[in-house]
C-alpha cells in the first residue's frame, strides 16, 4: 500500500457514506480531534485529525494526502500501513490494517 493507493480507496467511499464509526478525541496531552474508520473490502481504513472535532469527510483526507507535507509513511503492525500527513496546520493520521481498530477513548456521533 502507498499513499496513493490509500487516496484511490478514499475516492471510493462518497461523502455521504456514513463511516462504521466516527466521534472525537482527546490525546495524552488534552488536544482534541476527530477520526473516523471505514471497512472496505477486507480491510479497515482509519484516520484521525487534531486541532478539530468537526467531521473530516474522506473528500478533505484526499485533498490532504495530494496537497499537504507527507512526515512519514510506510508499513503498519507487518500487513497495514499508515502515514501522517501534515495540512492547513493539522496533522492527518491514516492506516490501514486487516483489524477493526480498538481506541482507549471514544466520543461517538
Amino acid at each position: 500500500m502507498t499513499l496513493a493507493d490509500y487516496a484511490d480507496v478514499l475516492r471510493t467511499i462518497n461523502d455521504t457514506d456514513p463511516p462504521f464509526f466516527e466521534g472525537d478525541y482527546k490525546n495524552d496531552f488534552g488536544v482534541a480531534g476527530y477520526r473516523a474508520y471505514y471497512h472496505v473490502g477486507n480491510n479497515w481504513f482509519w484516520y484521525s485529525v487534531s486541532d478539530t472535532t468537526a467531521i473530516v469527510l474522506p473528500s478533505k483526507v484526499v485533498e490532504a494526502i495530494e496537497k499537504g507535507r507527507v512526515d512519514r509513511a510506510g508499513i503498519f503492525k507487518e500487513n497495514g500501513f499508515e502515514a501522517t500527513i501534515r495540512f492547513e496546520n493539522q496533522s492527518y493520521m491514516l492506516n490501514m490494517g486487516s483489524k477493526r481498530p480498538q481506541f482507549r477513548t471514544t466520543h461517538a456521533r
